[in-house]
């Protein structure tokens, strides 16, 4: 239960990014310690543009799955700011693995008052995606979190969780969906994606 408890947290709050192994999601801190800024997506009009004047390749399905998994994680991130307003049914297959692991932590914190903090990050990046078939996909990443967690004043987890987690994705009705999440290897005693090197 403590395995699935701690791999149930560092869900709550990780995130993702791309296949180039670099860092690249973390919170962003701003000035007072009791806020954070997520980015937000901006969508702007596109203007057509004919195929002769375009320089970037077309989007690949690896670029779905890494674009997908960003916004669940963003989905996740806001759930573990804001638990009471968390519908783990947008970012989870209903009555999957995940959806129902979380579903009950979100449950237990909502009960408890336990919410994200601006204090500490999640520092995550995409190993590397593989496509099963058209509707799963899998998505290994590694994912750095010590992102403080709350109960009022009262500082309830300060604690860091380094994890290597390999994500099940399922196609819903045209929307990437979380389906389950295997921790490889984690540990709260090192950084196991090298991000503090």
């Amino acid at each position: 239960m403590k395995k699935q408890w701690l791999f149930g947290a560092m869900l709550l709050f990780g995130a993702c990014g791309g296949t180039s192994g670099d860092v690249i999601g973390q919170l962003i801190e701003t000035d007072s310690p009791d806020t954070a800024v997520v980015p937000t997506a901006v969508i702007h009009p596109s203007n057509p543009v004919a195929a002769e004047n375009m320089s970037d390749p077309p989007p690949t399905a690896a670029d779905d799955l890494e674009s997908a998994f960003a916004a669940l994680m963003q989905a996740r991130i806001e759930c573990g700011r804001q638990p009471y307003s968390c519908d783990v049914a947008t970012f989870t297959e209903v009555n999957s693995p995940i959806y129902n692991d979380l579903t009950e932590l979100i449950t237990t914190r909502r009960s408890a008052r336990i919410t994200a903090t601006g204090g500490g990050e999640i520092r995550y990046r995409i190993d590397k995606t593989e496509s099963l078939s058209p509707s799963k996909a899998l998505v290994y990443t590694c994912i750095t979190d010590d992102v403080v967690l709350v109960d009022g004043d009262i500082i309830f987890d300060d604690s860091m969780m380094s994890s290597l987690v390999t994500f099940t994705l399922t196609k819903v009705e045209g929307q990437w969906l979380w389906n389950k999440g295997t921790p490889t290897r984690w540990t709260t005693e090192e950084d196991l994606c090298g991000f503090d090197a």
